[in-house]
């Protein structure tokens, strides 16, 4: 998937189509945020259409991912609460290659638990790397 592949009208269409997520996540996570390591959030309208991006740097190494999602998001959740029916696509980008690690899978369950604690309605978890974009199985939400 590749931010090439994106329509000029993208922004008019709800980011609950994995591919077209998945492509704004191309978009929005530079090759920079994958090598440094950061949570991008994607803020979504009610109908899961795009309204803005947050990139959170990550530490490293950190604490596990439960606790680097839980700290990363804590700000984001505060102000989304000030708008309901803010919608949210998350994306880790990381370095290394593509290939899904143990580590994908505890950012893709950390990121649904915490939204779901947190009333926030998960459109999807991706993880961004040099190699391209995926979504681990947990993170398909829609």
């Amino acid at each position: 998937m590749s931010f090439e592949q994106l329509s000029s009208t993208w922004p008019d269409h709800p980011l609950t189509d994995p591919a077209l997520a998945a492509n704004v996540v191309d978009l929005m996570v530079s090759f920079g945020d994958r090598a440094r390591g950061t949570l991008t959030v994607l803020l979504c309208d009610s109908d899961g259409r795009y309204r803005s991006t947050v990139i959170v740097e990550l530490p490293s190494p950190g604490p596990t991912p439960a606790q680097l999602c839980e700290t990363a998001l804590g700000p984001i959740v505060e102000a989304v609460r000030t708008a309901p029916g803010t919608t949210v696509v998350l994306a880790l980008g990381r370095s290394g290659s593509g290939s899904p690690t143990d580590t994908d899978d505890q950012w893709a369950t950390a990121a649904r638990e915490n939204c779901a604690a947190a009333g926030i309605r998960l459109l999807g978890f991706y993880i961004a790397t040099k190699d391209g974009i995926y979504q681990p199985p947990v993170g398909a939400l829609t």
